[in-house]
């Protein structure tokens, strides 16, 4: 008798089981894979103290279709300086450079919280500006992007862009 009731229990908890997991709930599409495989994150750090977080997607990759005629990048950026700033300067700030390969942006472009790239994108965070940066279409493969500071240090990102 006991036996059967254990085996009854038993099989009440198994049943229970479902047949789908968590992961079911996370279906990606294939550009936001492509975004999160291309996401890469560097630091400038001084005396224990975060002054800057650099977050970039080489969206050449993501959207091959759309930016193909310079090197494309979305790009999230933490200063720690402008959190105490009123007026808030972001890329802006001259006292940080942004290159690729040695060339300045061509042209940045602020993305508004309700901007589609920026939804589409895997990063998130109330702290952040987030960028549209285009470069100059450049000729090595290696692409290697810098954010630099002469005070502190400097974040170095690097890419690969695919053979053509």
């Amino acid at each position: 008798m006991r036996s059967i009731l254990i085996l009854i229990m038993t099989l009440f908890f198994i049943s229970g089981c479902s047949r789908t997991s968590a992961f079911d709930f996370f279906k990606m599409d294939s550009n936001y894979e492509r975004a999160v495989d291309n996401l890469q994150t560097g630091t400038i750090v001084n005396s224990f103290e975060t002054k800057a977080i650099l977050s970039t997607i080489y969206l050449n990759r993501v959207y091959p279709e759309k930016y193909n005629d310079g090197e494309y990048f979305f790009v999230s950026i933490y200063l720690r300086e402008d959190i105490r700033l009123y007026f808030k300067s972001g890329m802006n700030n001259k006292k940080y450079k942004f290159t690729l390969n040695g060339d300045q942006p061509i042209e940045g472009k602020e993305l508004e919280t309700d901007n589609e790239l920026r939804i589409a994108m895997p990063i998130t965070n109330e702290w952040n500006r987030y960028y549209l940066v285009k470069f100059p279409k450049q000729q090595m493969n290696k692409l290697d992007l810098i954010l630099e500071n002469d005070e502190f240090d400097s974040v170095h990102l690097v890419y690969q862009k695919d053979e053509q």
